[in-house]
């Protein structure tokens, strides 16, 4: 063999080389798009898998994200009433023992009236 003949058989098999290795990444790509937009283990598609966290992000009745987190933000405003009339009472009946002396020494004396 000569040198022009290894010469031109090297740049064929370099240039199959880098063909192969093009189309590889391309399919890797197209694999990995397919994965995301196409259809999952569950047989659904991307459109019917975004209607299902659609589905999460409205009041629905009590089914959805938003109706659970209203439904703690409800919690929330009645245990916070509750603590406020519980504290408000725990201070009028120590201001009628006769202030500070009978407080108890967890600190119910420091509360202040004003809430914010």
């Amino acid at each position: 063999m000569t040198q022009e003949a290894i010469i031109t058989f090297a740049s064929i098999v370099g240039a199959l080389v880098a063909i192969f290795g093009a189309l590889y990444t391309i399919y890797k790509i197209a694999r990995r798009l397919d994965d995301a937009i196409g259809i999952d283990e569950e047989g659904r598609t991307i459109s019917q898998r975004l209607e299902r966290v659609e589905h999460q992000l409205w009041e629905n009745g009590g089914d959805s994200l938003a109706d659970k987190v209203n439904e703690v933000a409800e919690d929330a405003k009645q245990t916070h009433t509750e603590v406020k009339f519980m504290k408000e009472v725990l201070l009028t009946i120590l201001g009628q023992q006769g202030g500070n002396a009978a407080a108890p020494k967890f600190g119910l004396h420091t509360f202040k009236n004003d809430d914010k």
